[in-house]
């Protein structure tokens, strides 16, 4: 108890306290203020466990994974990228490592602390999307540039449908042991808040961890889960279409890339399909890339440069299709930047922990956290970029929950 005590109440705790706490705010007010509060996280940390004397990381098997992860991540930047940029980047990107054994770390201090704040900071997420659904503007005034989605509190970046993908069954696992009609509550709303974003690919997401909640962690029937599952996208096909915003972006932005050619009759050939989907003719440069550069990548963080190279890209009527600062899709991100080595070493590392955490761990907070490795490793659905600060943040502020094991 009194090393407990000692551990909450050092002055690197105290201020990590604080700075855990407002990690999700930082989201939205931009990559300068959210990287410095990662930065100082995991530099507070460190003086900690230096401290105290605890060694604890370089004992353990998970941290040395990541250790080699890292340690190829800086030979392919040193020996394949060739980019100065990219070497910066790959060296600071340790601290997402850091960052998730310093969650693991204080959230046995203070998770209930956590949870509690980090639930508001969600619920305020998700009234102000409901204020600006119905209003046009959220509540400090920010307006999406684009029809049919929600900008929230990230303005002209639209990125709440990213943080809220990444939040949600976080911030249900504060009402996990609460009522289970509080529960089940909370769990509707946050799903139609989802669907109201207006953004398909991390609604997409939001729906199968839902899915596979019920199919992995629900203890009823086969036959109830296929309810539970079939009555979720029921609701969601009802609601999509009786709101005209959200049944044009479900369905008609879907088919609107292909108008042209339908309309004329001309046959939706191979490249046309690929050619004129956005999405689709990043995979494709991805696969180029990749199919180029098979074992080691282009280079941490060198497909902004590599998918504009002329052998890569399409042109039509001025306008360059496949090239973009990153694929948006991770297994086509990792597969081109980093090669099929980095690929495997970076999915071993995830098999490895979600076996072990659902062999050991069967707390909420580490189910929410499956959830989310699941839906986001699910192929070909559009994602932000693996390696970007924003995307990063969220996916190890969840991984740090797959590390978490029970404490004697």
């Amino acid at each position: 108890m009194n090393q407990l005590l000692n551990n909450k109440n050092s002055l690197c705790a105290k201020l990590n306290y604080i700075l855990i706490i407002i990690l999700p705010v930082t989201l939205f007010i931009g990559s300068l203020i959210s990287n410095l509060t990662v930065l100082f996280i995991c530099v507070l940390f460190i003086i900690d466990l230096i401290k105290k004397k605890n060694f604890f990381l370089i004992k353990d098997f998970n941290f040395k994974f990541l250790l080699i992860i890292y340690g190829y991540l800086i030979i392919n930047s040193l020996f394949v990228s060739y980019n100065s940029e990219s070497l910066f980047k790959t060296v600071v990107f340790i601290r997402f490592f850091i960052l998730s054994y310093a969650l693991y770390y204080y959230f046995d201090l203070f998770k209930n602390d956590f949870l509690k704040f980090w639930f508001i900071i969600f619920l305020i997420v998700s009234l102000d999307i409901l204020f600006e659904f119905y209003v046009g503007k959220n509540i400090l005034g920010f307006s999406s540039v684009y029809h049919g989605r929600i900008a929230s509190f990230s303005g002209d970046e639209l990125k709440v449908g990213g943080f809220y993908f990444g939040f949600l069954f976080i911030s249900l696992c504060f009402l996990s042991d609460k009522k289970k009609a509080l529960f089940i509550l909370f769990s509707s709303f946050f799903f139609i808040i989802a669907l109201l974003i207006g953004e398909r690919s991390n609604f997409l997401k939001v729906l199968l961890m839902y899915i596979f909640f019920f199919m992995l962690f629900v203890d009823i029937s086969k036959m109830k889960k296929l309810f539970y599952v079939a009555l979720l996208i029921i609701v969601s096909t009802i609601i999509i279409n009786s709101i005209p915003q959200l049944k044009g972006k479900f369905y008609y932005h879907v088919f609107k890339t292909y108008a042209k050619e339908l309309e004329n009759n001309k046959k939706l050939d191979y490249e046309t399909i690929i050619k004129k989907n956005q999405y689709l003719s990043h995979y494709y440069t991805a696969l180029m890339i990749s199919k180029d550069n098979l074992l080691f990548g282009s280079g941490f963080k060198t497909f902004r440069f590599e998918s504009y190279k002329e052998k890569y890209t399409k042109k039509e009527d001025g306008f360059i299709f496949g090239a973009s600062t990153h694929p948006h899709q991770t297994h086509f991100e990792l597969l081109a930047e980093i090669g099929i080595i980095g690929y495997l070493l970076i999915i071993s590392n995830l098999i490895f922990i979600l076996y072990r955490q659902i062999k050991l761990d069967k707390s909420f907070l580490t189910k929410s956290s499956i959830l989310f490795i699941l839906a986001s490793l699910v192929p070909l659905l559009p994602s932000g970029s693996f390696f970007t600060s924003y995307g990063a943040t969220i996916f190890f502020i969840n991984y740090s929950f797959l590390i978490r094991l029970k404490r004697n």
